[in-house]
């Protein structure tokens, strides 16, 4: 069997949570399972956005409970922010309750945190959308405070003082 790519829409994927489909489900459907480290395949993932050039292909980081000195994370409410920079933030969504419209805000387990040192490139068929107990997708807010664009430009900085650092480090050396 042969998976066609299909053109993936940045708005259909971008800052969605998802959950990997199992290796037999992907051989199933007949689409190869991403090369990934196990610990990466057992954790949700948010999608940053498509892969320019590669049909089908987003990026993606992993989302984890547990912090580990080696790495660099950012926490996702409700999970408390102190201590860090910037916090992510789900979409809300409303829903009607006994005729009135309630402000729903999907929650993963307390202590969940993005891990942003690392991220991962794979077919979007190779995952599944993560809803809460209600249904809800998991989504972060693409503009807002606490979502998408304020994460990227985060990273884009910390990525920059790094390689600025990096360069004075070898010019000292």
């Amino acid at each position: 069997m042969t998976v066609i790519n299909k053109m993936v829409r940045p708005k259909d994927v971008q800052g969605k949570i998802y959950k990997f489909k199992s290796t037999s489900e992907c051989f199933a459907l007949g689409i190869p399972p991403p090369v990934l480290p196990d610990k990466v395949r057992g954790h949700m993932v948010l999608v940053l956005g498509i892969i320019p050039g590669k049909l089908g292909y987003v990026k993606l980081m992993t989302i984890t409970s547990t912090l580990k000195d080696d790495g660099d994370y950012v926490p996702i409410s409700p999970t408390p922010k102190k201590g860090f920079s910037i916090q992510l933030r789900f979409r809300s969504y409303l829903k009607w309750h006994h005729g009135d419209a309630a402000r729903v805000i999907p929650r993963l387990r307390e202590n969940s945190y993005l891990k942003i040192d690392a991220y991962y490139e794979v077919p979007i068929q190779t995952l599944v959308e993560a809803t809460d107990d209600f249904g809800n997708q998991f989504m972060i807010w693409s503009k807002h405070r606490g979502g998408l664009g304020e994460l990227r430009d985060y990273v884009q900085r910390r990525d920059l003082i790094r390689e600025r650092s990096h360069l004075i480090d070898e010019k000292h050396t």
